[in-house]
């Protein structure tokens, strides 16, 4: 029965919706998470629902006919049904895709295919784009956002002016691999991010664009995606780098590159077993957390106003982030998040530093901001495909 202000979207037959649902999310001899397919698809679109702020809208879910058929009530049933259509239409595409690697060898066998399920679609305020997601968002949390990266990612929008329930509208994300995989699985994921490119491609044309002369603004994390945006668009970007990516459709789309969230953790891991003077870990970590600070800040000024211009949002951020007064929060953030310090265990350690905070290359052997800056670089390039490896994945 049809129930008013409501519609019926039926999204495929019952093998596709498995393969696209990536159902059943964990199940050896045991399933860990017992739940029907009609139970999964609900879960991901009910979250989607909710992260989109369509507070009065539900999702029911039948099969009938070896049919999958969704209905949506609520102000979200007139706005849903094409999107979500068009996003699975996309996701054969990258299934297709996925069957071609295996048919080439290339496919692990601890690999998983898995769609950004259960993110903003119609109302979300960015786009970021990054590797691949950690198997354990598919396998033990059914979240995509439960991943260590975007939680630490949504710390930092917050801490940018970003209301902490609003924070799932700027991470709706596009990973050049549908892949739940290891986090430290980054370079065993280099070969078939090509074989995605038809995928990409029509994901951010689905999502990007916020009318018909405005897109929304894209962050681009790590490593891999700024060689993929090299190989894909001919623009070759640094951290905190900016362009216009001009899309299929036509639409120019502001870019920005920055670390992966996860990078930070890898920079001190690999400082650490170099045997780098404790102070300029410091230093080093400090940059990186400035630069993710500006990035984060420039993501959610440019989110709150996509019409604004990225070059004078980016100036400013930055200003922002480089104030001196500001040296003094970059290095608790830094305590906190990559050496896990309470709010005052990260007050007491950084007043133990060379004052002011950001004189941490005072006494040092001279260095100057160039070559400072030309090591962080090197130490991009060295960790390279491994930036998204998450704590708990870091073999000291």
């Amino acid at each position: 029965m049809i129930l008013p202000n409501s519609e019926i979207v039926d999204i495929g037959a019952t093998a596709d919706v498995r393969r696209l649902f990536s159902y059943p999310p964990n199940c050896q001899e045991i399933c860990f998470l017992p739940q029907s397919l009609e139970d999964t698809v609900r879960l991901y679109l009910t979250s989607s629902l909710q992260r989109d702020m369509f507070s009065n809208s539900t999702i029911s879910v039948r099969t009938q006919d070896d049919r999958v058929l969704v209905q949506i009530t609520g102000d979200a049933a007139s706005k849903y049904g094409a999107p979500l259509k068009a996003f699975l239409g996309i996701g054969q595409n990258a299934f297709a895709a996925s069957v071609k690697i295996n048919t080439d060898k290339k496919w692990h066998y601890n690999w998983r295919f898995f769609l950004p399920l259960g993110l903003a679609m119609t109302q979300h305020k960015t786009v970021q784009l990054l590797h691949f997601p950690p198997d354990y968002v598919l396998e033990r949390d059914q979240d995509y956002l439960s991943a260590h990266t975007t939680k630490r990612w949504a710390e930092l929008l917050q801490e940018n002016g970003v209301a902490a329930a609003d924070t799932p509208r700027y991470q709706t994300i596009v990973d050049i691999a549908p892949i739940a995989a290891p986090s430290n699985d980054g370079k065993n994921l280099e070969g078939v991010y090509s074989y995605y490119d038809g995928y990409i491609s029509g994901l951010l044309q689905l999502w990007l664009p916020l009318d018909g002369h405005t897109a929304r603004p894209m962050v681009a994390f790590g490593g891999p995606v700024r060689d993929w945006i090299k190989r894909r668009f001919g623009v070759d970007l640094k951290v905190l780098s900016l362009t216009n990516l001009q899309l299929e459709s036509g639409i120019r789309v502001a870019t920005l590159a920055t670390n992966h969230p996860s990078f930070i953790y890898n920079a001190v891991d690999r400082l650490q077993s170099g045997n780098t003077p404790t102070n300029e870990q410091m230093a080093m970590l400090m940059r990186i957390m400035q630069q993710d600070l500006i990035a984060s800040n420039w993501q959610a000024m440019m989110g709150a106003n996509p019409k604004a211009d990225p070059k004078a949002t980016l100036d400013a951020c930055t200003q922002t982030w480089s104030n001196s007064t500001k040296q003094a929060r970059i290095c608790q953030l830094t305590y906190i998040q990559v050496f896990n310090k309470s709010p005052e265990e990260a007050a007491k350690s950084c007043a133990q530093l060379p004052k002011p905070v950001n004189a941490l290359l005072e006494g040092l052997k001279p260095i100057d901001a160039q070559a400072f800056n030309e090591r962080l670089e090197a130490l991009q390039a060295e960790i390279g495909a491994l930036d998204s490896r998450e704590p708990q994945d870091i073999k000291h």
